[in-house]
C-alpha cells in the first residue's frame, strides 16, 4: 500500500534497500548543495559528474558511505550504472521526500489534508511551543504519551491565565474574535473592518 502524501511528510522512509546490501539514502538540502559545488570541480560530462557527487552521499552500506567522494564514484562505477543509481534515488527523493518545489495543487492538497486531522496539527503546536524540529533527537524519541503529557500541560497553562481574570474578563477572552481588529467573528462588515485600508483600496482601483 502505498503511503499518503501527508504521511510521508512527518513518517516517510530514509533510505531505500537496494538487492545487493547497498542503499540509498534521501540527502538534506545541505548536503545536495554540497554535491553540487563539488561537482563543479569534476572534469566531465556536467550531469554525470553531478549524478556521481549526489551518489557519493546517497549511496551506503550499513549506514556507511560506499564511496568517499564523486571522484571515486566515477571512477569505480561505469557511467550507465550511476545513470540507473541516480534515477532510482531521483523517483525515491520525489515520491518520499516532497519539498518547496512541490507544485502549489499539492501543497493545497496536503494543507487541506493536515488540517482534517487535528492529533497532527496538534504535534505541532507542541513542537512550536518547545521550539523544536521533527529532525532532532529528542524529538525522534517522543512517543505518544511524551505529546500527551506536553499538550495537556500547554492547555493547563492557558486554563491557569483564564482563572485569573474576573469573570467579565474571562467571557471576553473566550470569545472567539479576529486577532487584527478584535471584533467578535460575523460582527463587522468590510465597511467597518479596521484592518482593511479602504482609501488604498480605492486609489489602486482608480489606478
Amino acid at each position: 500500500m502505498t503511503a499518503p502524501d501527508w504521511l510521508r511528510l512527518g513518517g516517510g522512509r530514509s533510505a531505500l534497500p537496494l538487492a545487493d546490501g547497498r542503499s540509498l539514502r534521501l540527502l538534506t538540502v545541505r548536503e545536495v548543495l554540497e554535491a553540487r559545488r563539488e561537482s563543479l570541480d569534476l572534469e566531465g560530462d556536467t550531469a554525470l559528474c553531478s549524478n556521481a557527487c549526489l551518489l557519493a552521499r546517497a549511496l551506503v552500506r550499513a549506514g556507511k558511505p560506499v564511496y568517499p567522494h564523486g571522484r571515486a564514484v566515477l571512477e569505480g562505477l561505469p557511467p550507465e550504472e550511476i545513470e540507473k543509481l541516480a534515477g532510482i534515488w531521483a523517483d525515491f527523493d520525489r515520491r518520499e521526500n516532497p519539498g518547496l518545489t512541490a507544485h502549489p495543487d499539492r501543497v493545497e492538497e496536503l494543507k487541506a489534508t493536515l488540517k482534517a486531522l487535528p492529533q497532527e496539527r496538534l504535534r505541532w503546536k507542541v513542537l512550536r511551543a518547545f521550539g523544536a524540529l521533527p529532525t532532532e533527537e529528542r524529538v525522534r524519541a517522543m512517543t505518544g504519551r511524551d505529546y500527551l503529557w506536553c499538550a495537556l500541560h500547554l492547555l493547563l497553562d492557558e486554563e491557569e491565565v483564564l482563572d485569573r481574570l474576573c469573570p467579565a474578563c474571562r467571557a471576553q477572552a473566550e470569545e472567539d474574535r479576529c486577532p487584527v481588529c478584535g471584533g467578535a467573528h460575523g460582527e463587522r462588515t468590510a465597511e467597518t473592518n479596521g484592518a482593511f485600508d479602504w482609501e488604498r483600496f480605492r486609489a489602486m482601483r482608480e489606478g
